[in-house]
């Protein structure tokens, strides 16, 4: 008779393992607390749902982007032309100084030899 009662305690033992394996693997009351406290509420998440964007609303704005990225590639084209032609503008007007710098200095060497040849028929005229 002895053989059944040690049948039985050693069930009793395996499930007393067993309970203790679940009581350690089960939440406590303050942690499902904790748990239930950070989980957003079904209004919270109905909340975000409605504040966040559409595919749709995703790729009109994307869409719009381009149309912004292209008119400002037309305008860099369009500056770029630009300066392109203050460049050759200002090219030419360097010419046009350099140029000019030359005649004044030429008239003011022809302007000295003036003077230079009245002052000579002055004092030849004298003398």
């Amino acid at each position: 008779m002895s053989e059944p009662w040690h049948l039985i305690l050693d069930k009793l033992e395996i499930m007393q393992q067993e309970m203790a394996e679940m009581k350690a693997n089960m939440a406590t009351k303050q942690e499902l607390e904790d748990i239930k406290a950070n989980m957003a509420t079904k209004q919270e998440l109905e909340d975000m749902k409605a504040n966040m964007a559409t595919k749709a609303e995703l790729n009109e704005i994307k869409a719009d982007m381009a149309k912004g990225f292209a008119a400002v590639h037309q305008a860099i084209r369009e500056i770029d032309v630009i300066v392109k032609r203050l460049e050759q503008n200002q090219e030419q007007q360097m010419q046009l100084l350099l140029r000019q710098e030359r005649i004044i200095d030429m008239l003011c060497r022809r302007s000295l030899e003036h003077e230079a040849a009245i002052s000579d028929l002055h004092l030849a005229l004298k003398g």
